[in-house]
């Protein structure tokens, strides 16, 4: 009986764990209307924050973010290309296209073919999988738990990779907004410590942008070469 009595009580602490960690058929649904809000444009532009968290300091930067999406050749390739053109500090990228990623934040100047460093194609997954509203790529790819919250305004999902698994990146909060189904807030947490958080729409002084929809966007910004 005892033996019994310990079992149930491990049960039962064990559940609000397993609970939060699990996509409900109601998280599914709202999963399912980010992404399906989000096969609504082809190209997005707009401005960005960038605060960049690194050993307790908080480095603000911005510039202009450009989306164009495009289509896989095989499950795993990048579904869009971005390219982060930092203003201020003026000169400073990040830069994920089909084939390379680019980074040039913080005195870097990387280039990473994916065929020889697939862990930074996983990263520039990630990063694309966000911006598509693809939580579900996410969630598989990175072998996360998952959490889903919800305020007046927002979808708030937490992945959390889980313990054991190295993908470079340990932790990711996304925000997206209830009406229009983009992401207007996404976080990250490195490996090595660094937090990423980028404010979608904010420019350096303060003002808040309406993204660009659909509109033409020069092949260039995506690639250094």
């Amino acid at each position: 009986m005892k033996k019994t009595l310990i079992l149930i009580a491990l049960a039962l602490a064990l559940c609000p764990a397993a609970a939060a960690q699990t996509i409900t058929a109601q998280d599914s649904a709202i999963l399912n209307r980010i992404h399906a809000a989000n096969q609504q444009y082809r190209t997005l532009q707009n401005t960005f924050r960038h605060d960049l968290i690194k050993k307790g300091t908080t480095y603000h930067r911005y510039g202009t973010l450009y989306v164009t999406k495009v289509k896989p050749a095989k499950k795993g390739d990048i579904e869009a290309n971005i390219s982060m053109l930092y203003s201020d500090p003026k000169g400073e990228y990040y830069i994920i296209n089909t084939t390379h990623l680019y980074n040039g934040i913080d005195g870097h100047k990387l280039k990473f073919n994916y065929k020889f460093v697939p862990l930074m194609k996983l990263l520039g997954n990630a990063m694309s999988w966000s911006m598509n509203g693809d939580i579900y790529s996410i969630y598989n790819n990175l072998n996360t738990d998952f959490q889903l919250a919800t305020d007046a305004k927002y979808y708030i999902i937490t992945l959390t990779v889980k313990k054991g698994y190295n993908k470079g990146i340990t932790k990711m909060l996304l925000k997206y907004d209830k009406n229009t189904g983009l992401v207007d807030y996404m976080e990250m947490e490195e490996k090595l410590g660094l937090i990423h958080k980028y404010y979608m729409g904010l420019d350096a002084k303060g003002k808040t942008h309406k993204p660009l929809l659909n509109t033409p966007i020069d092949a260039k910004v995506y690639t250094l070469d």
